[in-house]
């Protein structure tokens, strides 16, 4: 079975040289490639894929878009792997990992993808009232110490830093969304492997969990602030829009946004507002903030839609 392992990397060659050094410390079965993508403007990666081949195993590859959907996409089209993992550029790995997904694949076979937990490598402490409002790459996660398939309605998702699948299963569910990912865009759209993984799920495929699977996941220090997880949520307002209110019908919309969603945002703005006026306790205006944060995304992803939907006048 040829495996590839797929990391995407935008503008980070230093993070890039750190996973590449992990990867070499791994044992690896036979057949297994890692393919770097590099999307949007060409930083570096080319001379880190260089120094750090993992015993020839590294293939660079460039796509000019920066989107780490697209970059995916653009390896997996290339590749003529059966099976996939796919890592990001700033986590770190133990040794074993490789050959853990490798297993599990032979053991599984198609009709299976898999995924591990993580384990943040924080530079700093996180204030206990933003904790509620974060990721799960940010705090971490573990379906505990058990290899076990979950259940279709209890799964939500494996991480896009960390889950693999057989390319069969991607031809038959399709690939990554390209509307959805980080982009070069602040206020891009996320969930785009939930997104992806949950099609799998429809079309039949099982979720496996592998504790072997652990991956280090670094978290700068700026992901424990206000202003980080604010705009993370404002991002996931924005990625709500485009999978579940955008399709929904509406009885009345003001340029081209629910009434009803202008109305709750209205209403949250008045809420930050007497929050900052009256002293709220930091829990408090936490969870006010954070639900600002995701109304004022959902506000702007159907503004975008409206936007576009608009005929172009011809001059």
């Amino acid at each position: 079975m040829k495996t590839a392992i797929i990391i995407p990397t935008f503008k980070r060659p230093a993070f890039l040289e750190r996973v590449l050094t992990s990867l070499s410390q791994c044992a690896y079965p036979p057949g297994v490639e890692i393919h770097v993508v590099e999307n949007g403007p060409v930083s570096g990666a080319e001379e880190v894929c260089r120094n750090h081949s993992v015993e020839g195993r590294v293939r660079y590859l460039y796509s000019p878009i920066a989107g780490r959907s697209k970059a995916i996409n653009h390896a997996v089209e290339r590749s003529d792997a059966d099976f996939f993992i796919f890592f990001d550029d700033d986590i770190q790995v133990p040794e074993d990992m490789v050959a853990a997904y490798v297993s599990a694949a032979a053991r599984y076979g198609r009709g299976h993808f898999f995924g591990g937990p993580l384990i943040p490598d924080a530079e700093s402490e996180c204030p206990p009232h933003l904790v509620p409002y974060l990721p799960r790459s940010a705090i971490g996660w573990s379906h505990g110490e058990k290899e076990v398939e979950i259940a279709a309605t209890d799964f939500e998702f494996f991480f896009g830093a960390n889950w693999a699948v057989f390319k069969a299963d991607l031809e038959k569910t399709g690939l990554f969304s390209e509307e959805l990912g980080v982009t070069s865009e602040k206020i891009s759209p996320v969930g785009e492997e939930g997104e992806l993984q949950q099609r799998l799920i429809a079309g039949g495929a099982k979720a496996i969990y592998l504790p072997g699977a652990v991956i280090h996941h670094f978290v700068p220090r700026e992901c424990y602030t206000v202003g980080w997880v604010w705009h993370r949520n404002f991002r996931l307002g924005v990625t709500d829009w485009i999978m579940t209110y955008g399709p929904m019908k509406a009885r009345r919309r003001i340029f081209g946004i629910p009434a009803w969603i202008l109305k709750s945002a209205a209403k949250q703005k008045a809420k930050v507002l007497a929050s900052h006026l009256f002293g709220f306790s930091a829990a408090t205006k936490a969870q006010i903030q954070m639900r600002d944060a995701y109304l004022s995304g959902v506000v702007h992803g159907a503004r975008v839609a409206h936007d576009r939907a608009r005929p172009t006048s011809v001059t």
